[in-house]
């Protein structure tokens, strides 16, 4: 079984987990990764949610709203309410799963308090443009570009992480680096960064000597249950109604509007050592999704009943995305990945604002027919470092066959 997601650990890694580290560990990840990016401030935080949580919290404007995709993690949302603020969504481009970047602008008013500008799986856009019209609209707004799915993404050279007054990342093992949980506020604004630490350090408690150690176990665990012996034993328990399944649609929060019991927490020290050990091969990384990018293009390019994404130069690949040309299918196509040992996916299969717990906060207008068709359609690839040529061939192999009817088979 090629699993969706696989962490890229190595022993430097590996090490960097299981020897002891003091807080001075955070400070120095923080330092590396505001170098890594040229800006000035990296504050850390044990969800790229709590970031956001943060950030809004730091604000004098509670009950403001908050611009943001409504084809987005939901995560996103819940940090906008639970910091007391409300999400007002923007509709996906019909060939981008980003943002609509005119109903972005349209949706600024006066009382926006911040816009959340976004790169889902990682499909770089203009941020640089989008936010110049932003500021346009309301010089006072906050701007948040969103690359917890992006990282290091760029357009025209550019990072997007540059562009707004923060950018947010997150850390999580299917992330383009990991600090096995995690997340980070960057910004060049020392103003902003010092109002985000302030609040942090006052309001976010450091965890229990019994919080590394559960997070070596799951370092451990996340590398076995991932490897090749045992991902096959995953990938059934994922599918069964067992313990591991309902404890990873919790992880999802999709069916209430709350954040994770520790989201106010200080990141541990051995999870920055293991930030600093991936920061030092992100690029290598993210060279290797692209080269399994490029494959796909190469060898799935021509299928009738698929449309790949034009992806921009500069794309980060965090999640491999596609779309198949008829909703209906992804059902059947994903069942038979599945069967041909390949573990597709739809990351993203819902509109926010449609959610039964963001219905239930009134939210009942706008039909966003962009984002509801791409999470009617979209699926996703594994597209790990991880992986070798050889399960990139049977990945393309397999989706050929799903999407060859069966009898043309052979």
């Amino acid at each position: 079984m090629i699993p969706r997601v696989r962490p890229s650990y190595n022993g430097r890694d590996f090490v960097a987990a299981m020897l002891p580290r003091s807080q001075a560990e955070v400070e120095a990840f923080e330092a590396e990764l505001a170098a890594y990016f040229g800006l000035e401030h990296a504050i850390t935080f044990p969800y790229g949610r709590s970031a956001i949580y943060a950030a809004l919290r730091t604000l004098d404007e509670e009950g403001g709203e908050v611009v943001q995709p409504a084809y987005n993690c939901v995560v996103v949302a819940h940090a906008t309410m639970v910091a007391g603020y409300r999400p007002v969504f923007v509709d996906a481009q019909t060939e981008s799963p980003n943002q609509d970047p005119a109903q972005m602008v349209e949706r600024v008013t006066p009382r926006t308090a911040a816009v959340i500008p976004t790169s889902i799986f990682g499909f770089s856009f203009d941020a640089a443009a989008l936010c110049r019209e932003i500021r346009r609209r309301n010089p006072n707004a906050l701007i948040l570009v969103d690359c917890c799915q992006a990282f290091d993404a760029r357009w025209r050279g550019e990072r997007l992480a540059a562009q707004g007054d923060a950018a947010l990342l997150a850390f999580g093992i299917g992330k383009p680096m990991t600090t096995l949980y995690g997340g980070a506020l960057l910004t060049h604004r020392a103003d902003l960064a010092r109002r985000v630490r302030r609040y942090r350090d006052a309001a976010f408690r450091r965890r229990g000597w019994g919080a590394a150690w559960r997070r070596r176990f799951y370092f451990l665990a996340s590398w076995l249950a991932l490897s090749a012996p045992l991902v096959g034993l995953t990938d059934w328990l994922e599918h069964a109604d067992t313990p591991l399944r309902r404890y990873l649609l919790t992880l999802r929060a999709r069916e209430a509007i709350r954040l994770p019991a520790d989201s106010q927490t200080l990141m541990l020290p051995l999870e920055a050592a293991v930030g600093r050990s991936q920061l030092g091969r992100a690029a290598a990384l993210m060279r290797r999704r692209r080269e399994i990018a490029a494959a796909y293009a190469r060898h799935l390019g021509d299928l009738p009943d698929l449309d790949l994404l034009a992806w921009p130069d500069g794309s980060t690949f965090a999640i491999y995305a596609a779309r198949l040309r008829r909703a209906t299918k992804r059902p059947e196509v994903l069942a038979t990945l599945r069967r041909r040992g390949v573990q597709g996916d739809t990351v993203l299969s819902y509109v926010v604002p449609n959610l039964a717990c963001y219905r239930a906060e009134g939210y009942r207008g706008d039909p966003f027919p962009n984002a509801l068709d791409w999470s009617r359609r979209v699926i996703n690839l594994p597209n790990h470092p991880t992986m070798t040529d050889e399960e990139v061939r049977r990945v393309c192999c397999a989706v050929q066959t799903a999407l060859t009817p069966p009898e043309r088979r052979r």
